[in-house]
């Protein structure tokens, strides 16, 4: 997808010898940043969740702005997901970040999640996507839309909060997400720092970078989350999940199996994940895993068996889970079930 220079930009480039004090002024329109909204219409922390950061890491290792490992080598943008692929046929708006103008776009790609029987696409990594020029050389660019969901055109002016299309899975996507990245003069810039990654600065003091003021509470950063709980009448799996397939399968009072699941991100090298499964007559299953041998960016843990008798006991049953990181719970969460 090309990127066009912004038009007061390529005014300046091709006025080299105004005067002075409108050539200072040019370099001061450059160097504005535009503050961002945020580019989902969702419930950040609820509906939607910020699962990957960029990677300010110059070598091989990943590293995000806080020094922890919400990343991947080389991303170069913010990833906001959404809990399944089946979650888009919501319609889950994807929204201009600031006012600008519209310079490239493609639509027309199939939503599909990468993986063995389905590799990533070469060369267009985005797939269906979108770039807004904010003046000054800044730019930001939409990944992964819904195919068929576009709704602007090149060339057109858009405003702060306008929808642009809807978040999907195309292009070289593990999950349903939309990722945004932020521009200056063609050179990625963190938007929680307002500065370019590689600097080997993570962890250095920053405010909310180019966020609005008003977002900041909202988009505090969190050493792993917990973004789903539930409950299935037989194992899950991480991709099933993803996939969003298994609210289908709601336990029944004669199911075969009765599992309590949670859904975790960015978890830790070390932590520990304990379940419990609590029922009318007790406990159901319990279980804590060994200390996770690396992080995790998609975790899945449950805790469950078969049925013994004829049929489950009525009443409720509770699921809870926790998080330890150095003998300390940081992540805790519980759901409820009445079987009838």
């Amino acid at each position: 997808m090309r990127m066009d220079l912004s038009a007061t930009t390529r005014w300046c480039l091709r006025h080299l010898s105004v005067p002075l004090l409108l050539w200072a002024s040019c370099a001061a329109a450059r160097a504005e940043a535009p503050m961002l909204s945020l580019p989902i219409d969702c419930k950040l922390g609820e509906v939607c969740f910020i699962q990957s950061y960029v990677d300010v890491d110059p070598s091989a290792g990943v590293q995000d702005y806080r020094c922890g490992a919400a990343s991947y080598d080389s991303h170069k943008g913010t990833d906001f997901r959404l809990l399944s692929a089946g979650a888009t046929q919501a319609g889950v708006k994807v929204l201009a970040a600031a006012d600008g103008v519209v310079t490239a776009g493609r639509d027309g790609m199939a939503d599909r999640l990468i993986g063995k029987d389905a590799p990533a696409p070469k060369g267009r990594e985005c797939g269906n996507g979108l770039v807004l020029d904010h003046g000054g050389g800044w730019e930001t660019q939409y990944c992964h839309l819904l195919r068929g969901s576009i709704r602007v055109r090149k060339g057109q002016t858009v405003k702060r909060g306008e929808p642009l299309g809807r978040v999907g899975f195309s292009g070289q996507a593990e999950f349903a997400h939309l990722h945004l990245t932020v521009r200056r003069d063609g050179k990625v810039i963190d938007p929680f720092t307002g500065r370019e990654p590689g600097s080997g600065n993570c962890g250095e003091a920053v405010d909310q970078g180019l966020w609005q003021p008003a977002l900041k509470p909202l988009l505090a950063y969190r050493r792993g989350r917990i973004i789903d709980l539930g409950f299935s009448d037989r194992s899950v799996s991480p991709r099933a999940l993803e996939v969003g397939g298994v609210a289908t399968r709601a336990p029944s009072a004669t199911g075969a199996a009765l599992v309590f699941y949670a859904r975790m991100i960015n978890l830790e090298t070390g932590d520990r994940i304990r379940m419990r499964l609590t029922g009318p007559s007790g406990v159901v299953a319990e279980t804590e895993l060994k200390p996770l041998a690396r992080t995790k960016a998609h975790y899945v843990a449950f805790a469950g068996r078969k049925r013994r008798g004829p049929r489950w006991g009525a009443g409720r049953y509770e699921g809870t889970v926790q998080v330890l990181r150095a003998g300390k719970v940081v992540l805790g969460g519980r759901a409820r079930l009445v079987l009838r």
